[in-house]
C-alpha cells in the first residue's frame, strides 16, 4: 500500500537517488526514530540532534511510525514521511533548545534504488535537506 501525503508539494528543495532497495531506505528511517546524534559545531559548542519520524495516514495526516505495527510488510512504491529535527545546544548542568526542524520526505521505488524528495516545511534556521540528506545517507 502507498502511503502517500495529498499536499506533499510539487516543489521540492533537494532530490536525490540512493542506491539502496526501497525496503533497506525505509528500514533505515525507521531505525532513526528516537535516536539521537551529538557533535561539535565549528564554534566548538557540543550539540545534539534527536530524530523523529511520522508517516502519512490516510492521505491527510501523518502518524508516529511507533503506532503502526507491521509497517514494513504493509508499504509498496511510496511512502511520505514527516522528519522532525531538533537541535540542542548541550551543557555541562543543562540542555538549551536551538532549533526545531521538520521536513517531508518522500521515498519512491525506482527499480533497486530510490528517488528522495525532501521539502523543509519549518521557517527555523538551523538544519536543511543537505543536513537531512547526510544524515540518512551515513545511515543506510
Amino acid at each position: 500500500m502507498r502511503r502517500i501525503y495529498h499536499r506533499f508539494p510539487m516543489r521540492n528543495d533537494l532530490v536525490f537517488t540512493i542506491q539502496r532497495p526501497f525496503i533497506d531506505v525505509v528500514s533505515t528511517i525507521l531505525a532513526l526514530h528516537g535516536m539521537h546524534e551529538t557533535g561539535r559545531t565549528p564554534g566548538g559548542e557540543m550539540v545534539q540532534i534527536d530524530f523523529s519520524a511520522a508517516v502519512a495516514e490516510k492521505k491527510v495526516t501523518f502518524v508516529a511510525v511507533d503506532y503502526i505495527p507491521d509497517l514494513l510488510n504493509t508499504i509498496t512504491e511510496v511512502v511520505d514521511f514527516q522528519i522532525e529535527l531538533k537541535e540542542a545546544t548541550l551543557m555541562s548542568d543543562r540542555r538549551i533548545p536551538r532549533s526545531r526542524n521538520v521536513f517531508l520526505l518522500r521515498i519512491a521505488e525506482s527499480g533497486m534504488a530510490c528517488e528522495c524528495a525532501v521539502v523543509k516545511t519549518s521557517t527555523m534556521t538551523g538544519l536543511d535537506a543537505l543536513d537531512l540528506r547526510t544524515l540518512i545517507e551515513g545511515a543506510v
